[in-house]
């Protein structure tokens, strides 16, 4: 929903300086592309800063798949309802990040949803409705009450068997995160991350720009570009539900979960969110989705350096969106 489509400009009269070099390069990982386009002075130590931003993307990748029988993740799954399971630090840290944005999101962005990917079919690509008792059993094992995490001894421990963890909804923008920094650590003061086209970072601005300019695309059409945001030192995400839908009867549903329900979501069709981190503004692209226009208002009231567009469909049926936080000074 989200790519980069050209640079904004500065004045003519901008010092000028010899024209740095530019590097790109994407690869895939976390079944998606990264990309990573970057600006500086020594292709060698660009190239080299962005081989090891990708090991890092490539570590997570195999860290935290819930599709890998050897990560992690699943270690944790499949353990942490029978004994404390002890968490790899910057794992943890992730974890009780993502418990966190349960509690400030009302319980909207859960990473526990795993159950209920499963019970509506998503989590292999058959999608289904599923019944009403087993529609019970997977409401039953999601909730961030299930998860007991001991910051003292960094472990993990699950209330009960079944409980799941999917950080499909956060570790494509907690990844860009981690990349950035280590462009960062590297020196480098114009980059580009991003993954897919749901999540980006922009570190400062291209050669004699104001700033990267992102496209944004119709949530119901990615081939249909809505509007373009200029992006310095923010992250973008954004989330929809072309990714991923059935038909049952007439009826589309979607992939984006409420868990507090147990129901896919209904009425909201995309979310595209600018915080200063990748890993926020993916998890609240969905939480925005499920908690509405006025929650994301009074978000926006209370985060100065939060901006949101919200999509949804029109009373004549058509795309219609609102934007939130674009009129305030950014921080």
């Amino acid at each position: 929903m989200i790519a980069l489509l050209a640079c904004a400009t500065v004045s003519e009269s901008t010092t000028r300086q010899s024209q740095p070099v530019m590097y790109q390069e994407a690869r895939r990982l976390m079944w998606t592309k990264f990309e990573i386009i970057a600006y500086g002075p020594d292709r060698t130590r660009l190239a080299e800063a962005a081989e090891a931003a990708f090991e890092e993307i490539d570590r997570l990748d195999r860290q935290m798949s819930n599709y890998s029988e050897t990560s992690e993740l699943t270690y944790i799954n499949r353990n942490a309802a029978r004994e404390d399971v002890i968490v790899e630090k910057g794992l943890f840290d992730l974890l009780k990040l993502s418990l966190d944005y349960n509690r400030e999101t009302g319980g909207a962005f859960d990473i526990t949803v795993g159950p209920l990917m499963r019970a509506w079919g998503f989590f292999n690509d058959n999608g289904r409705v599923p019944d009403a008792k087993q529609l019970a059993s997977a409401v039953a094992r999601v909730g961030s009450k299930h998860v007991n995490l001991n910051e003292r001894a960094r472990t993990i421990r699950f209330d009960r068997e079944g409980v799941e963890l999917d950080l499909g909804g956060i570790a494509k923008g907690y990844a860009v995160d981690k990349a950035a920094a280590i462009l960062r650590e590297s020196g480098v003061t114009s980059a580009l991350i991003s993954s897919g086209s749901s999540s980006i970072c922009a570190i400062g601005a291209p050669p004699k720009q104001a700033a990267w300019r992102i496209e944004v695309s119709d949530p119901t059409d990615r081939s249909q570009h809505l509007t373009t945001i200029d992006l310095k030192d923010e992250s973008i995400s954004s989330s929809g539900c072309h990714e991923k839908t059935f038909k049952v009867g007439g009826k589309t549903y979607c992939h984006i979960m409420d868990p507090r329900t147990g129901h896919p979501i209904e009425g909201m069709l995309g979310a595209t969110i600018i915080t200063p981190l990748g890993v926020e503004a993916e998890a609240l692209s969905k939480a925005t989705m499920l908690n509405g226009i006025e929650w994301t208002k009074q978000l926006a009231k209370k985060r100065a350096d939060v901006r949101a567009i919200l999509y949804y469909s029109g009373q004549d049926g058509k795309l219609a969106s609102t934007q939130i936080g674009f009129l305030k000074e950014k921080p």
